[in-house]
């Protein structure tokens, strides 16, 4: 339990920070294109358009500005280019230079380039996933939902983006976890942050107002391509973009940060009704799209730091005199009563897909402009059963930030007084312990505590350093109704956050559903082969032994040794059955583990002297790296053996000499209460296709005849018996990695 709060508060910690970006950042050589062309008088709005809709961080942005802007689009399908044909130019200008650059400052030097994931090969990524997805697109789906791929496609991984960009050194580590591992990085991404940047995408589309189909494809497209078709056809983009993102992994354009063998989309296509001929096409033209758009945003050319550098002081003082202008034309009328001002502001900026920590943040601000406050602190309760609570601040000058608070044990996040009742109290007496946990300036001596109330229960608080000339707990009144009303939002945000997540669960847990069914066929097919496995041994053994007697028989009485051969090779044969029919009864029914502790290197030791006995070599070629230092694991010794026994043969059956070399190493990544070792060859590999079908019972990359490709299922078999598990990575001509995990209690 702890360790789930644990991991619960972390990916609150990420979601609070990574929520703060108001947009990502765009390369320097794409800002240096956009700015050229905005400057120039004679640049059509469809050149603009183009530029935009080829960077993902500029597409997000335009497309929010519009939602913002209350933009009509044509049969309610938000696109770049009407975005920007209806939008003023210099609001679009503006936003624009709101977008950070990344690293656009270091001109005698491009850091970018000495990253192990350098964030052009992102950009190149999104903007080959964008292409193919129109070019799918445009096979598969209806009109109307042709328009939305490209953009959907850009901006699929917008959740690295964000992670790289206020985690830069923790999204390192995880891209170089994800390179050691040769693993796909959501998945590297879920054991770091609690969560992965499609929830981290999804989070930050909904804030920024992007179309609910961009939402979808960003959350959706690591996600079970069946559970897509089967449970969400509203999610046809989604898929699109899955299959997109796969193909354009295949085609090596850009890099994507994981590292792990791509899927083949060949079901995935058959779900959209793509045909092979269809996908062997876009296949050939990908290239060639991604070419002219990188061209067009002026990736491939040199220089493009500098020339931004120059051209970020003329749109500076562009910018300069065009909001001196504004500022002069803006009137901001005094009517009405203070109580709807408030509202009307507040009211104003609150979009549909904001959370609690949004709304109340935005409530916090208009309460400090409103009434005049120092500083402000708010926070909202989500649960009571949750022992921290997310508060954001408004300082003096009305700087606002955001912080975890952990809530002591026996101390109630809302003061019993105000839980059902509005007053405005005491903050000393009720909110010392949030202040101490916060390096937050604020007089408790003058500091106010009000609740939020929705439908008479509080839940959540407002803490102000109180200004006026008057008490404010005397007067109430003033306070109440808008009080009320932020409370109602807030609570509404909560719940609707809470189904948000809900559903995550939802689509995660069919995903679970699916492997569950796979297993329990699996299962089946276990009890089944147990049961075949049980006949066989009573109805052959019998015939066999009476055979293989006979034969033994007749071979010690004949001189002929034509024949002779032909009766030994009955006995072999005989033999060979009967070992059939063993081998899969230890497979269907494996006795029960009976576990002790035992070092892992006498585990491994003992394993490399069978596999050297069943193959009549003194030994074989092996290295060891830090096994000893690995310790003990509680398994069943002689069936963890068995298994890497099995691992080794199939690394040795890889090399043409049958003799390795094979690494068995320490040197990666030790799970909690677990010990983990890889077995590392560099013989003929395996792809995709052999890779996927590896661990199933009976099959075998070999003729037919030569195994009975019982290996790896049986050594899985046996290491999930004793709480372990096995992985494999594999490319042709380069190897396989086989990772064994085995618990240490």
């Amino acid at each position: 339990m702890a360790k789930s709060k644990g991991a619960t508060t972390v990916a609150r910690q990420v979601e609070l920070i990574i929520r703060r970006l108001g947009s990502v950042s765009t390369l320097p050589e794409v800002a240096a294109v956009f700015l050229s062309h905005l400057g120039g008088q004679g640049t059509s709005t469809a050149t603009l358009s183009d530029v935009i809709e080829s960077d993902a961080a500029l597409t997000a942005k335009v497309l929010s500005l519009a939602q913002e802007k209350g933009v009509v689009f044509t049969e309610d399908i938000p696109t770049i280019s009407e975005a920007v044909t209806k939008l003023p130019r210099p609001l679009i200008r503006d936003a624009v230079l709101s977008v950070k650059v990344f690293q656009a400052f270091d001109s005698d030097f491009d850091p970018d380039r000495s990253r192990l994931l350098p964030r052009k090969q992102l950009a190149l990524h999104a903007l080959a996933v964008a292409c193919c997805a129109k070019a799918i697109a445009d096979e598969v789906l209806d009109a109307k939902d042709r328009p939305m791929a490209f953009s959907a496609g850009l901006l699929h991984d917008i959740g690295k983006l964000a992670v790289d960009e206020v985690m830069p050194r923790s999204f390192i580590k995880i891209v170089e976890q994800a390179k050691s591992q040769k693993a796909p990085l959501h998945m590297v991404e879920k054991e770091h942050l609690g969560l992965d940047h499609t929830i981290i995408g999804k989070r930050l589309a909904e804030k920024w107002f992007l179309p609910e189909d961009i939402i979808r494809a960003i959350w959706l497209h690591h996600s079970d391509l069946e559970v897509i078709a089967e449970n969400m056809p509203a999610a046809r983009i989604a898929l699109t973009v899955q299959v997109a993102d796969a193909m354009a992994r295949q085609a090596g354009i850009g890099h994507s940060g994981s590292f792990d063998t791509p899927e083949s989309v060949a079901q995935a296509c058959e779900l959209l009704g793509l045909s092979a001929e269809q996908v062997e096409t876009i296949r050939g033209k990908l290239a060639d799209a991604v070419s002219e758009r990188s061209a067009l945003l002026g990736l491939g050319e040199p220089g493009g730091t500098a020339a931004y550098c120059d051209l970020i002081s003329e749109a500076a003082a562009r910018l300069a005199t065009d909001h001196t202008d504004l500022s002069a034309a803006h009137k901001q009328t005094a009517a009405g009563s203070a109580q709807m001002e408030f509202v009307s502001d507040f009211l104003r900026g609150v979009g549909a897909n904001e959370t609690a920590l949004d709304v109340i943040s935005r409530f916090a601000v208009q309460w400090q402009k409103h009434f005049q406050t120092g500083p402000v602190c708010a926070y909202v309760v989500e649960s009571a059963d949750e022992p921290f609570v997310e508060a954001v601040t408004v300082d003096a000058r009305g700087r606002t930030g955001a912080v975890l608070v952990n809530v002591p044990p026996e101390t109630e996040a809302i003061p019993a007084g105000l839980q059902h009742t509005f007053a405005v109290a005491d903050a000393a007496e009720h909110s010392g312990w949030i202040f101490e946990q916060m390096d937050f300036d604020i007089d408790l001596g003058r500091a106010r505590i009000a609740p939020l109330l929705s439908c008479g229960r509080a839940v959540g608080v407002v803490i102000f350093e109180a200004r006026m000339p008057f008490d404010p707990a005397e007067r109430p009144e003033l306070f109440a109704s808008v009080a009320a009303v932020g409370g109602t939002l807030a609570a509404l945000a909560t719940a609707r956050g809470r189904h948000s997540r809900l559903a995550e669960r939802f689509a995660e847990l069919l995903g679970r559903l699916k492997q569950t069914r796979g297993r329990l066929t699996e299962a089946q097919s276990l009890a089944g082969i147990a049961e075949m496995a049980a006949g066989a041994a009573h109805e052959l053994n019998n015939p066999l032994s009476l055979i293989s007697g006979r034969a033994q028989l007749l071979y010690d009485t004949e001189t002929d040794e034509s024949k002779k051969g032909m009766l030994k090779q009955i006995q072999s044969r005989t033999a060979e059955i009967t070992q059939i029919v063993t081998d899969l009864m230890s497979f269907a029914r494996p006795r029960t583990p009976e576990p002790q502790m035992v070092t892992i290197l006498e585990v491994v030791n003992e394993a490399i002297g069978v596999i050297c006995t069943q193959r009549g070599l003194a030994q074989i070629e092996t290295t060891l790296e830090d096994i000893e230092g690995l310790g003990d694991v509680y398994v069943d010794r002689e069936q963890v053996v068995t298994a890497i026994v099995n691992v080794l043969s199939n690394s040795l059956d890889s090399y043409k000499g049958g003799n390795g070399p094979v690494t068995i190493s320490a040197r990666c990544a030790q799970p909690q209460d677990a010990v983990c070792l890889k077995i590392i060859d560099s013989g003929c590999g395996m792809d995709g296709a052999t890779l996927a079908k590896a661990c199933q019972p009976f099959f075998s990359a070999r003729p037919a005849g030569r195994k009975r490709g019982m290996g790896l299922s049986h050594s899985v078999r046996l290491l999930e018996l004793n709480g372990g598990s096995l992985a494999i990575a594999s490319e042709p001509e380069k190897g396989a990695t086989v990772t064994i995990t085995l618990p240490n209690t």
